[in-house]
């Protein structure tokens, strides 16, 4: 592999280990298009606020160094990974995968019903088959092609899922796609493949996990068809350890009627950025919310692009941040009506509440508008807790961390209480508790 890295700019130090790591294993990796991507990536190395996607959130001077690509675990260091599952309730399928590797032993996949197929990407390559479809929401023209991040985890993946839905199948229990780390300090890199056929029913949560004090790096790629008129629902839980840093990029493509219904919980790592790049046809519809909670001296970016090109199309986008500390929340969004999407209906709102004077909230909503019948909106806000509110629970007699306690939950309850499944709503819930307890510590 002798791809580079540019020569006209320097290179920073993680840029030069990136460089190195592909070098030696890039070659040695399963599927096709490794080094394009490479290529890709290595046209801009890290992302930098001089990229507008990346303004408020420069990766090269955020990402000191790079740890070296995980190899995969053995079983002991696989099973030790396995703590308390905050999902256990939902009563799902599961397929953990470690470090980047899926972990057949770990995983349950009985009862996802007739029509529902689940197998390793890696596994299906190294035996000769396919993974037909991969690749084909980030292709050429695609917003998530020319996206920096996209094409790394495009060049280094090293496993993931291929799950399909046949049309007119409806999952009969969730999936929870569980990622883990072993408590090495490695780069792992997972890519997935997700088909709901026309007319299909499926509902997946993803849970990612790492141990406080090891500087892991989590890079996640996902490509998600929803098909004509078909319904899917994702819980997307992040809550890494406070040196680890989670990189996430999820491309959707909704189908005429389809429905995609997304939940994003940011709670834990020492960098986060999540994007989603979305495409929807004509008469879709797309729900995501979010809810980040950042303290110390974190950062975490939820970026999304979202495409309308077919008519009669509805998203509703709804971020909301609690931020402490020295911490920093991003949050960028574009909602593009194409012209061919008339009568398109469009809402984008991100809020965020400082809990310190200290803390730092960037909101950057977008609309870009070709179509002339439309109905669309945007709106964005960062303000403090009110002290008004605050002086008058204190009033009844209520302590003020539990006063604190109480608006929070109710600034963010209007991403939360929107959870479809109760099980997830209420463990996220006791998440948020834990971190709120957390505070100051």
């Amino acid at each position: 592999m002798n791809v580079i890295l540019p020569k006209e700019r320097r290179r920073t130090r993680a840029e030069t280990e990136l460089e190195a790591a592909f070098a030696r294993v890039g070659a040695g990796l399963p599927g096709a298009g490794r080094e394009a991507a490479f290529a890709r990536f290595a046209g801009t190395g890290l992302p930098h606020r001089r990229i507008e996607a990346y303004h408020y959130t420069d990766l090269r001077a955020l990402i000191a160094s790079a740890p070296e690509p995980a190899g995969r675990p053995s079983l002991s260091a696989a099973t030790a990974a396995v703590g308390a599952d905050v999902f256990a309730a939902v009563g799902a399928a599961r397929v953990v995968l470690v470090d980047g590797w899926f972990s057949p032993k770990l995983s349950d996949l009985s009862g996802l019903g007739d029509g529902v197929t689940v197998a390793s990407i890696c596994d299906t390559l190294s035996s000769g088959g396919s993974a037909d479809g991969l690749g084909r929401l980030i292709g050429p023209g695609s917003a998530a092609e020319s996206d920096p991040l996209v094409a790394l985890a495009s060049a280094f993946w090293t496993d993931g899922i291929v799950v399909r839905v046949a049309p007119g199948a409806t999952m009969e229990r969730p999936l929870e796609i569980r990622h883990l780390a072993s408590g090495a300090s490695v780069t792992a890199c997972v890519r997935h493949l997700i088909e709901v056929g026309a007319g299909a029913k499926a509902e997946f949560l993803e849970s990612h996990e790492s141990p406080d004090g090891v500087a892991i790096h989590a890079h996640t790629l996902t490509e998600l068809v929803v098909g004509d008129g078909a319904e899917a629902t994702l819980i997307d839980r992040q809550r890494e350890g406070d040196q680890a840093v989670r990189l996430s990029s999820l491309a959707v493509s909704l189908g005429d009627g389809a429905k995609f219904d997304h939940t994003l919980a940011t709670l834990g790592a020492k960098l986060a950025r999540t994007q989603i790049f979305a495409t929807l046809g004509a008469k879709a519809d797309l729900q995501t919310r979010g809810v980040t909670l950042a303290k110390g001296g974190t950062h975490a970016d939820a970026t999304l692009v979202v495409e309308h090109v077919g008519p009669g199309g509805t998203s509703r986008e709804l971020y909301k941040s609690a931020v402490d500390d020295e911490a920093t929340s991003v949050f960028q969004g574009r909602i593009t009506v194409a012209k061919t999407a008339q009568k398109t209906d469009g809402r984008m709102g991100a809020h965020a509440v400082l809990l310190s004077d200290r803390a730092e909230a960037q909101a950057k909503p977008e609309l870009e508008i070709f179509a002339d019948d439309v109905a669309c909106a945007h709106g964005a806000t960062v303000a403090e807790i009110d002290d008004t509110l605050k002086f008058y629970l204190m009033s009844r007699g209520i302590p003020a961390d539990e006063t604190e306690r109480l608006l929070i939950h109710a600034f963010l309850g209007e991403v939360t209480d929107a959870v479809p499944h109760e099980a997830v709503r209420e463990a996220i819930a006791a998440e948020i508790d834990g971190w709120i307890d957390g505070r100051g510590k």
